[in-house]
């Protein structure tokens, strides 16, 4: 799974160490008289997901920015999720209200703070990387997972995006790393994944609904499986 020699691993933020507030959904959503699981919400969320990577497809790159692409993204994830058409409009209306007044992607993925602690025990640098908006180091810092990270890159404080290689090689720059002794975790694939490797860096896909069976990157599940791959 892990290149040789491996030094660093490099995280997305959102959909990686941390996830949408899938409560906060479903209460949306129950107040409009609809019942919808967390569960769902997750399948929801990989094909919002891959439909990024459709639209990257057809355009030959990711055009739009993360910001704008937002509203988009909860409406797939919703529908996706079963949602009746009549409840996507005022859930998502809702889910950026949430979102403007506490980062929706607020809930720490299952194993996060331990598999940190674990890299660091086994002398694996960590750091993140995200397409932020300003407020991603912050609310790290506010769920305990920052100060197992040695610095966090936020895109709106860079004024560049992944899947920009560019971004990337400001995080290893700071680390003073080689992009061919560092992975990159993500969870959407033309962003995460070819943005880090048209940078040097070894992409891995975080899918815990095995929506991409057929990349050609590792995956995994959960993080917990970083740990395993190390030994």
């Amino acid at each position: 799974m892990f290149p040789a020699n491996l030094e660093a691993i490099l995280f997305d933020a959102g959909g990686t160490l941390v996830h949408i507030d899938y409560a906060f959904v479903a209460e949306a959503a129950a107040g409009l008289g609809v019942a919808v699981s967390e569960r769902a919400l997750l399948r929801g969320e990989a094909a919002a997901r891959r439909a990024i990577d459709a639209s990257a497809s057809s355009l030959g790159f990711v055009g739009d920015t993360d910001a704008s692409r937002v509203p988009g993204y909860f409406e797939n994830l919703l529908r996706a999720a079963g949602l009746p058409e009549g409840t996507i409009a005022p859930v998502v209306r809702a889910m950026e209200a949430g979102h403007a007044e506490s980062n929706l992607w607020r809930v720490p993925l299952e194993g996060a703070i331990e598999t940190l602690r674990g890299l660091r025990a086994q002398g694996v640098r960590a750091a993140v990387v995200s397409n932020g908006d300003g407020r991603i180091r912050a609310k790290l810092g506010s769920l305990g997972l920052a100060e197992h990270l040695e610095f966090v890159v936020d895109s709106f404080e860079e004024g560049v995006e992944k899947p920009h290689p560019e971004i990337f090689r400001r995080a290893l720059g700071r680390l003073g790393v080689a992009a061919e002794r560092a992975v990159y975790i993500g969870d959407i694939y033309s962003i995460d994944a070819v943005g880090a490797r048209a940078a040097g860096l070894w992409p891995i896909l975080i899918d815990p609904t095995g929506a991409y069976d057929a990349v050609d990157c590792p995956t995994i599940a959960g993080l917990r499986e970083l740990l395993e791959g190390l030994g």
